[in-house]
């Protein structure tokens, strides 16, 4: 989610404070005027269209930050979709897979993938990007609500169980 948004951003102001930044996307059109963008500011920036949501473009992104700059010291989990705000009566299967594909296997791919290039080089720090619904549940409809708690479970073990190595 790197083209736009938050994720934009933190593309931008990462870049600016020096960082050589790997930005991901699915709408290549958007991520190619970011990193036009941000390179034109001064940063080092490499872009990849990819969706997250599914495994082998998930672990490409992190092949191509390694490719690019040999490690990955830090990894964003960023993009994000929303749901209609449609309870479980309302949900289609396609919107249950496509929310949860994008906000909770997306970042487990990424993770899985980033966590052995982080420890080969020492450590670094997974950013994963939440919201009020993964700590409570009437800020969106179910999905993304299932979604962000589950995102913040991810990031509570994956601290405890990486910590003492660095990540």
């Amino acid at each position: 989610g790197a083209a736009s948004g938050m994720g934009r951003a933190m593309a931008e102001l990462f870049a600016a404070e020096g960082a050589k930044v790997l930005a991901a996307d699915w709408n290549q059109e958007a991520l190619d005027a970011a990193v036009v963008e941000i390179g034109a500011a001064g940063g080092e920036i490499v872009g990849i269209q990819g969706n997250v949501a599914d495994q082998t473009q998930a672990e490409a992104i992190i092949d191509r930050a390694v490719e690019a700059f040999g490690r990955v010291d830090i990894l964003c989990n960023n993009a994000g979709v929303m749901d209609n705000n449609q309870g479980a009566a309302d949900m289609p299967n396609e919107m249950w897979e496509r929310v949860l594909g994008v906000n909770l296997n997306g970042p487990m791919y990424l993770t899985r993938k980033a966590i052995p290039v982080m420890l080969a080089t020492g450590g670094g720090s997974i950013v994963n990007t939440a919201s009020v619904a993964g700590v409570g549940g009437g800020a969106a409809g179910l999905a993304y609500t299932v979604s962000k708690h589950g995102l913040v479970g991810m990031t509570r073990q994956t601290a405890f169980r990486y910590a003492q190595e660095g990540i």
